[in-house]
């Protein structure tokens, strides 16, 4: 059975007005739909003149879950997917107690357990300057990573799998779990920049000059580290010898968001410490163990970091730390049907 693979649109935050259906949900079985196939299909129908068959009871079409779940439109199967996952977690703002006048605060909690706040905090002006001064800088470095930059707008995971012994043909249920990881991210972190609508950087000054066009969606935090840092997560459960790998992957592709001149550094450690918590969330509820809830954190985006502490370093540093909500492998189920079925597939390709 051919599985739906969409690896090479991968950026859901960048791509929030997508829809559609996707070319093989149209698809007959020898080529894609055309009005030139459909009138070609009814000529040759009406040619043979043959009694119908009696239309059959509904009640006697019986098909088995794990069978539809196999058969079942891409689209369909990873929303359900997606809703499994998603099913009692929430994101929403704290307003108790009342944050600064310059500060708004998100928790990220499932199961009605905070597992992660994220301040946005805007008192310190100085802080922006020097953000938005190092996106200055950097313009100057923009040529050695134009091509990672224009690809990774619509393409994360050939970057996030490089040097891993997968490819779409050979793990097709791997790469739907990785479309799973990336749709879960993005509307977790869609929820959080609801919330915060930060500027963008060229907002705050012109001279940023991106050379790719801005999103017009909130800067805080960002979607690709979001995205990529809960893929490196995952990935890393499956792989644990390229776990280093590729959470340092991860950094740089969130890194080229600010080579760019889309991103301030800042809205990168906070999208990896949330992609982190989504990494670790995912991996149980797809894959298995880590039943007791972690401890919550909390990060403020906007403040200077306090040397030594375990959140004070930027995403380059951070991706050399072991991740801020760790995965813990055991025997619990994975957590819904579905999701069962996928694990099992996954389980056979590796």
């Amino acid at each position: 059975m051919a599985v739906s693979n969409k690896s090479n649109k991968s950026n859901k935050s960048n791509k929030s007005n997508k829809s559609g259906l996707d070319a093989d949900e149209l698809s007959a079985v020898g080529e894609e739909s055309s009005i030139t196939l459909s009138d070609a299909l009814q000529s040759a129908l009406l040619a043979f003149k043959v009694p119908n068959p009696p239309v059959r009871d509904p009640k006697t079409i019986i098909v088995p879950d794990e069978l539809q779940f196999y058969r079942m439109n891409a689209r369909h199967r990873d929303h359900l997917l997606v809703k499994e996952i998603l099913k009692d977690v929430t994101v929403a703002e704290v307003t108790a107690p009342p944050p600064g006048p310059d500060q708004k605060t998100a928790s990220f909690a499932v199961g009605g357990t905070r597992w992660l706040s994220l301040t946005m905090d805007l008192s310190d002006k100085g802080f922006w300057d020097r953000q938005v001064n190092d996106l200055i800088s950097m313009k100057w470095h923009r040529d050695e990573r134009m091509s990672e930059i224009v690809l990774q707008q619509t393409d994360l995971l050939s970057f996030m799998t490089l040097g891993l012994p997968v490819a779409a043909d050979t793990h097709p249920w791997l790469m739907v779990m990785l479309d799973i990881v990336q749709e879960v991210a993005f509307q977790v972190a869609t929820e959080f920049k609801a919330i915060f609508k930060m500027p963008r950087p060229d907002q705050l000054s012109p001279a940023v000059a991106p050379i790719i066009r801005t999103p017009a969606h909130s800067a805080v935090p960002s979607g690709h580290a979001t995205e990529a840092f809960a893929a490196a997560a995952v990935l890393g459960a499956y792989f644990p010898d390229h776990k280093s790998q590729v959470r340092l992957m991860a950094a740089r592709i969130a890194m080229n968001r600010s080579f760019a001149g889309v991103h301030f550094a800042v809205d990168h450690h906070a999208g990896a410490i949330l992609g982190d918590a989504l990494g670790r969330l995912i991996s149980a509820r797809v894959l298995g163990g880590a039943a007791a809830a972690p401890s919550a954190m909390s990060f403020t985006v906007g403040i200077a970091p306090v040397s030594g502490t375990p959140l004070g370093a930027d995403v380059e540093s951070y991706a050399s730390m072991p991740p801020a909500f760790a995965i813990t492998s055991g025997a619990t189920p994975p957590a819904g049907p579905l999701l069962q079925l996928l694990m099992q597939r996954v389980r056979a390709e590796l």
